[in-house]
């Protein structure tokens, strides 16, 4: 154990008074000389008292014997501040050693008393100790720990989304250029196939054909390390942007808010060079939403809003699902790693669970309905464009009536 218990256990047990009557004397047992005098109880007087132990807590009785309390709660707190100093890691300004040494030195004092700055001394009694220097020196240390790690998590993500984005980059100039070799070559396949020289001919388009097929088989290996590439970044990336998601939630919702799905919208173009798996856009707009807040008050309309949030939050369960209040009562999500058939299904389900919501009113006589735009990614856009190609979808879905799923220009009607 840390604590090294102080007292000695009381060598005599007390004696019990006769239980025949509380007012007489009781005669002390008598000595093993028959000349001792002997002695008798006086009722009253002051009370036996156990001495004070010399870390200066009073002790607890239990049953018969002494039950050490402070030095139980002395060697579990020994036990957690050693796992904290042994587990200690370098910061910017101290390495790991150094804050070992100084978080064991508070260990020591903590739990067996041991003067922090001396390096002899009487070990000192638990309410001598620095009680408030033991808390705000490992207080202190997790504080500098949380910003480090939040720093340096930041810094790994942006890192990150940067090599995405650079690669990104990378890959439209190679579909450039591959499109430009792709062009040259067949120009050039053209204007042999007119020359009659047949052996020329013959040997040229053979190198033609090798340059051609050497062309593909390098394609495609680049497509496959991207590909794998990509699975790597969207599984680090989801565990980085877990940690930090505070800022980018809506206060409201508890979904992403608007900076969130500007910055996934961008990464989600990105990725999609990388990996060619196809992505879809998804912007959702709640119908009779304004009936709601003049007839009922906005309570009642914030009441939707989360209500809706709950839905899509059942609906789309992927941890690669981006799903984010856009603005007012419209909501964005986008959806990794899937075409639009399957968002079309989806996007059934949420319209059904949010026409069976409950209602946000007592009094309401209606209920809230939701459209939907849906734009699948075409590889060539940017982000302005695949937004607007969406919110078009989703203007044609309103004008349709309430509840309705467009798609690309084809609207859907919902039973």
């Amino acid at each position: 154990m840390f604590f090294r218990r102080l007292t000695q256990d009381r060598g005599a047990a007390k004696p019990s008074p006769d239980s025949g009557s509380a007012s007489s004397p009781t005669p002390a047992t008598p000595s093993a000389s028959t000349n001792a005098p002997h002695l008798n109880v006086i009722p009253g007087g002051a009370a036996r008292s156990r001495p004070t132990p010399a870390h200066g807590l009073a002790l607890r009785t239990s049953g018969g014997g002494d039950v050490d309390e402070v030095g139980l709660v002395l060697d579990t707190l020994g036990s957690i501040l050693t796992a904290h100093a042994r587990h200690a890691f370098d910061l910017p300004d101290r390495s790991a050693e150094q804050i070992t040494s100084e978080l064991q030195r508070w260990q020591r004092h903590a739990t067996l008393g041991v003067p922090v700055h001396e390096a002899t001394g009487q070990s000192l009694g638990v309410r001598e100790r620095d009680w408030d220097g033991v808390a705000r020196t490992f207080t202190e240390h997790r504080r500098e720990e949380v910003r480090y790690v939040d720093t340096t998590v930041t810094e790994l993500r942006d890192a990150l989304w940067a090599v995405v984005e650079a690669v990104h980059h990378s890959v439209k100039a190679d579909v450039v250029a591959d499109r430009t070799a792709d062009s040259q070559l067949e120009r050039a396949r053209t204007a042999l196939t007119r020359l009659q020289t047949g052996h020329i001919k013959t040997e040229v388009l053979g190198a033609l054909s090798a340059i051609e097929e050497a062309f593909r088989s390098r394609q495609e290996q680049l497509q496959a390390q991207y590909q794998a590439l990509a699975g790597r970044i969207e599984r680090l990336g989801n565990q980085l942007e877990e940690a930090k998601r505070e800022s980018t939630t809506d206060a409201l919702t508890g979904l992403g808010n608007r900076k969130l799905f500007d910055a996934m919208a961008h990464r989600a173009v990105h990725m999609h060079a990388l990996s060619r798996q196809p992505v879809v856009l998804l912007m959702v707009d709640l119908d009779k939403f304004k009936l709601v807040n003049d007839m009922y008050g906005h309570q009642a309309g914030d009441q939707t809003l989360v209500g809706v949030a709950k839905c899509l939050s059942k609906v789309f369960l992927r941890q690669s699902d981006v799903v984010c209040r856009y603005g007012g009562d419209e909501y964005a999500v986008i959806l990794n790693n899937t075409d639009a058939k399957v968002a079309q299904m989806l996007s059934r389900r949420l319209l059904d669970a949010v026409s069976t919501m409950p209602s946000p009113h007592p009094n309401m006589e209606f209920a809230v309905g939701a459209s939907v735009g849906i734009a699948e990614y075409d590889g060539e856009e940017n982000v302005d464009a695949w937004i607007a190609r969406a919110d078009r979808a989703l203007y044609t879905a309103k004008q349709s009536g309430s509840e309705r799923i467009a798609l690309a220009g084809a609207t859907l009607a919902v039973s």
